[in-house]
């Protein structure tokens, strides 16, 4: 899911800045300007952290893997978010809110991209701070009466202070990018190009979304946050390897393959994906419609196919865009060119 490469200072178009430049160029003989050296650092930055996404998702897979085979090959959680209530609940935790942190500091390419990663960094603290619910026996008797799956003692009040804590400091982020947003307008930005409001928007209403059951109904947020949170996630995934599948079609000069072998690989990592949780979902319900208990792994194994198509997607285009230090955008809000 990358958000594509940011503008370099000399204005090119994928192609990397030449490390010496002409003699004299900076009144010193063999020494690079300023301007090149911050956009190698740049492009070297963006680099580090695409490839960091990858390494959390393979941090997360292998801590998942150790823990169950520690435990003879049993799975016992029935999904990978059931693990929070197991040793594996640093790395779970940890992975996912720095993958957040990384999705939204990578800038995407306008538009549909930029959109729905910020919405993707948006919701992976939530899968990561609001576990999901635990069946009433072992909830160590912390469960209402009557009822099936809880939080169990403690997780509820950690919960609470965790998501009070991303709450504020999103409305903070969201204030300050909605200055930054008037002020630009100021200086001559249009007001009414939806590529440029589009993340904004899109981020308030993800924000109002956790804010308003937070506060309102509690309860049910507890109980259904974490499972909405992960299915918008996994969505935004296969929204943004379809968008990034049509795209990359018409570049050129992309590293490691054709570009319509990229093309190809996205859409078929979209539909993939699209078609787990179209198939997760269809399941649960035939079971519910026809009152059979369902197949205890089953969330398990739709999420791990989920993350292995995100990192498999995340990785792909990682060596797309490998040379792409520069993302440019014509102005008036045209296509960028990559």
């Amino acid at each position: 899911m990358a958000k594509g490469s940011r503008t370099t200072a000399g204005g090119a178009t994928g192609a990397r800045h030449p490390r010496t430049p002409a003699s004299g160029a900076t009144g010193v003989p063999g020494t690079a300007p300023r301007a090149v050296v911050v956009a190698d650092v740049a492009g070297t930055t963006y680099r580090h952290l695409r490839l960091a996404v990858v390494a959390l998702a393979v941090l997360l897979l292998v801590a998942l893997g150790t823990e169950i085979l520690s435990d003879g090959g049993r799975e016992r959680f029935g999904s990978i978010s059931g693990y929070y209530y197991s040793p594996v609940r640093d790395v779970l935790v940890g992975s996912l809110v720095a993958t957040g942190v990384v999705l939204l500091a990578i800038r995407g390419r306008r538009g549909w991209e930029e959109t729905l990663l910020t919405v993707a960094g948006m919701l992976a603290p939530v899968v990561a701070l609001v576990p999901t619910p635990v069946a009433a026996d072992r909830a160590d008797g912390g469960c209402p009466a009557g009822a099936t799956r809880c939080l169990p003692p403690g997780a509820a009040e950690s919960v609470e202070s965790s998501v009070l804590a991303l709450i504020v400091v999103g409305a903070l982020v969201l204030a300050a990018a909605v200055v930054g947003a008037v002020v630009g307008a100021a200086h001559g930005r249009p007001w009414r190009d939806p590529a440029a409001w589009g993340p904004l928007v899109a981020a308030s209403l993800v924000w109002a979304a956790a804010a308003v059951p937070f506060w309102f109904a509690r309860d049910a947020f507890l109980a259904v946050g974490h499972y909405a949170a992960a299915v918008a996630f996994f969505a935004c995934t296969a929204a943004l390897a379809y968008v990034n599948g049509r795209r990359v079609a018409a570049r050129q000069g992309v590293p490691l393959m054709p570009a319509a072998a990229y093309a190809r690989c996205y859409r078929a990592i979209s539909a993939l994906m699209a078609l787990t949780l179209v198939a997760a979902g269809a399941y649960y319900l035939v079971t519910w419609w026809a009152d059979r208990e369902a197949w205890s792994a089953t969330v398990f194994t739709a999420e791990l196919v989920l993350v292995v198509l995100f990192t498999v997607f995340w990785g792909l285009q990682t060596a797309e865009n490998w040379r792409a230090e520069a993302v440019i955008e014509e102005a008036g809000g045209g296509a960028p060119a990559a």
